[in-house]
């Protein structure tokens, strides 16, 4: 379930930082990161991707979390 605090944390991040990009310098999770990259699109009203291919990335994410 750390996965999804993390994606939610990041959504919530993401969607009021100034920045258009995630910061490569970040050491949080693949979760954290995608969560903040859907709150900037909403931010900035611009999806990145098709829905289903979102839906994938999240679950892509949190394999990644669950390998490290």
């Amino acid at each position: 379930m750390a996965d999804a605090d993390d994606m939610v944390e990041g959504y919530r991040d993401g969607s009021s930082d100034h920045r258009d990009e995630y910061p490569a310098e970040s050491n949080r999770s693949a979760s954290y990161a995608h969560g903040w990259r859907n709150g900037r699109d909403d931010r900035k009203r611009n999806p990145r991707a098709t829905a289903q291919i979102l839906r994938e990335a999240a679950v892509n994410a949190k394999a990644k979390d669950a390998a490290a």
